[in-house]
């Protein structure tokens, strides 16, 4: 990306810089940034973020570019925020009055056909025009997925750090919310990672991520969206107009299915959801309860089991999914 020209440029590549650190890739919101400051460049602003220049870049996005599902609003609000907390208290942060418009997919509940054929399809796939090793990933990288419930991105952005295989478990750092935890793998999975490792070490012996697209990369989310298409077609699964399955799905489906477990095992499904809301790195019990009130099927059995979250079933934010 080129640099920064503007009075606020300084500001701008260390905010930039910051999210790098945390291990965010954050493309949209530095493409947003570099028409922030060409804007600032143009109108001559000096090194604050004004109400005035905040609101004023705002308005000229919408006039250019009426789609509102943009980031724009979260790039300038983050960028406040940053400012803000590294002692430039005459920072304007962007009020509540703009807001992004956002789109939420419905999600797709894999059933146990599926998942069967899915991962069958991933261990024997060819993976064309691959680059060393490659081929190894989507095995492992989906199972991941499945049996423990992490964002996609955290399971692309593993660095090879907080894998311990010799303890069976992986540190999530810098997660959505800034929320870490530690998540214990299962023991036919911790098997697959170990041999995963060995094998795809004899490829990228000096890897930075524990999924890799080069020793330095990790995988794209570009790459993982495609290559879960690839298999779900060639698995002949069926495609359905409204539900488009997605790689994130099986977050969904995890949840989905400890809860289903635990209603069919008799289990206290409000004594357990705590144990769940943290290993899937929520804040709080209503992001973790969104999740279980979106398959309509199953919530009329899970509200007969408990009554008491009945009314904490809010639309949950993009930090906590």
């Amino acid at each position: 990306m080129k640099s920064f020209k503007s009075g606020l440029g300084v500001q701008l590549q260390s905010f930039i810089d910051y999210k790098h650190s945390l291990g965010y890739s954050y493309h949209a919101g530095e493409f947003y940034l570099h028409d922030f400051d060409q804007f600032c460049y143009r109108t001559g602003v000096e090194n604050i973020l004004t109400k005035e220049l905040a609101e004023s870049w705002i308005i000229y996005r919408e006039k250019a570019s009426p789609d509102p599902y943009h980031s724009c609003v979260s790039a300038i609000r983050e960028f406040g925020r940053y400012l803000q907390s590294i002692g430039e208290a005459e920072t304007y942060l962007l009020s509540d009055r703009f807001v992004i418009h956002r789109y939420r997919p419905t999600p797709y509940f894999f059933t146990d056909e599926e998942i069967t054929c899915f991962f069958a399809m991933c261990d024997t796939f060819h993976i064309r025009r691959q680059t060393p090793g490659r081929f190894l990933i989507p095995s492992v990288y989906f199972r991941f997925l499945y049996c423990c419930g992490v964002r996609t991105c955290e399971a692309r952005l593993l660095f090879m750090e907080d894998v311990h295989l010799e303890k069976g478990y992986v540190d999530i750092i810098h997660s959505k919310g800034l929320k870490d935890r530690r998540i214990y793998l299962p023991e036919d999975l911790l098997d697959l990672f170990l041999k995963y490792n060995q094998k795809i070490s004899a490829y990228l012996p000096e890897r930075r991520y524990f999924f890799p697209s080069s020793s330095k990369k990790s995988c794209s989310s570009g790459w993982i969206s495609l290559t879960f298409n690839q298999l779900w077609d060639a698995a002949g699964l069926r495609r359905k107009s409204s539900k488009q399955p997605r790689a994130y799905d099986f977050r969904y489906h995890f949840a989905f299915a400890n809860v289903n477990r635990w209603v069919r095992d008799g289990l206290d499904v409000n004594a357990m959801l705590p144990y769940l809301m943290r290993y899937m790195g929520h804040s709080s019990l209503e992001s973790t309860s969104y999740y279980i009130h979106l398959v309509p099927e199953f919530f009329s059995t899970y509200t007969k089991k408990t009554r008491v979250l009945e009314d904490i079933l809010p639309e949950v934010n993009d930090e906590e999914e």
